[in-house]
């Protein structure tokens, strides 16, 4: 039976430490076609559309904060990524565009 492989389990151990990990949906070419058309705007914001891109995209995971309690899961409380890093931003975002290098299937 097919099953669309859609969600990637990154390895997430270079910006959260040994173990910790994060379920990522890829783009549709919807999205990617949106996020172009976007671009052309005269008040696009790339950072913006990216913090929203992870928001939406990252399904779950097993992320901490600074005191080592579990972070909420983006699809519950989607204003979380607010309290995440520059270097947690730049993996996700490289995960959700297609980055493979952290990819643990």
């Amino acid at each position: 039976m097919p099953k669309r492989q859609r969600i990637t389990r990154f390895r997430s151990d270079k910006v959260q430490g040994e173990g910790s990990w994060a379920l990522i949906a890829g783009l549709t070419v919807r999205e990617m076609r949106e996020a172009r058309e976007a671009a052309n705007a005269a008040d696009f914001d790339a950072f913006e559309m990216g913090v929203s891109l992870i928001a939406s995209h990252v399904r779950e995971w097993n992320w901490v904060d600074d005191d080592g309690e579990p972070m909420s899961q983006p699809k519950d409380w989607p204003k979380i990524v607010d309290e995440l890093s520059d270097a947690e931003v730049a993996f996700l975002g490289d995960c959700i565009r297609g980055s493979e290098d952290e990819a643990k299937n």
